[in-house]
């Protein structure tokens, strides 16, 4: 019984290799598909779709042109595209705008951060040249100067590669093509070929 329930777990773990290996072939092509309702969509779709599309390509690489798969029921398939891809850039714009404004605030709080650091570490080597003891003083300042340019490091660094990062993944939507796959038309071929066979 014990051998029965291990072999069956590893076929389970070898299918589900297979299924992520599948699926890995797959998202390495920078498709990603998207359900809509239809063409016309309000802010608020809009935004529910970049949030999906931005999910949805957080693994791939930065690199390489994006195509969006936009599954729906549309009927005029370009007029669609334009529409769908129209909304998005519009929600787009602003989301980049805060994106850039959070980025020019990271930057000065990292320099503001330095500048404390490095007065710090300059206050305590003055403490250190002077004739009375302020040792737990200097080795406060000591301490402070370096958790303050390490969070300037980290703002600067890492912070800011992380925002980057979403305002690369963002630009890449923008610049997306979108290409319409008419579910209405593939189920009616599905329905079809199902009466037929």
């Amino acid at each position: 019984m014990q051998k029965a329930t291990s072999a069956e777990k590893r076929n389970e773990l070898d299918e589900l290799r297979n299924l992520v290996g599948s699926y890995s072939e797959s998202a390495d092509d920078n498709h990603v598909h998207l359900n809509l309702r239809g063409p016309d969509l309000t802010g608020d779709d809009a935004e529910r779709a970049i949030d999906v599309l931005e999910e949805k390509t957080k693994y791939l690489p930065l690199k390489g042109n994006l195509t969006v798969m936009v599954d729906c029921d549309c009927g005029d398939l370009l007029d669609s595209s334009k529409k769908i891809k129209d909304s998005i850039r519009k929600q787009l714009i602003p989301l980049l705008y805060y994106v850039d404004l959070d980025l020019r605030r990271l930057s000065r709080v990292s320099v503001v951060l330095m500048i404390f650091g490095v007065l710090a570490m300059g206050t305590a080597s003055l403490l250190s040249e002077l004739s009375f003891n302020a040792y737990a003083l200097h080795e406060i300042l000591v301490i402070a100067s370096w958790v303050f340019i390490w969070a300037s490091v980290e703002t600067f660094f890492f912070d800011r590669r992380r925002l980057k990062n979403k305002k690369h993944r963002l630009q890449r939507i923008y610049f997306a093509d979108y290409v319409i796959t008419d579910c209405q038309r593939e189920n009616d071929s599905h329905s079809y070929a199902a009466k037929h066979f």
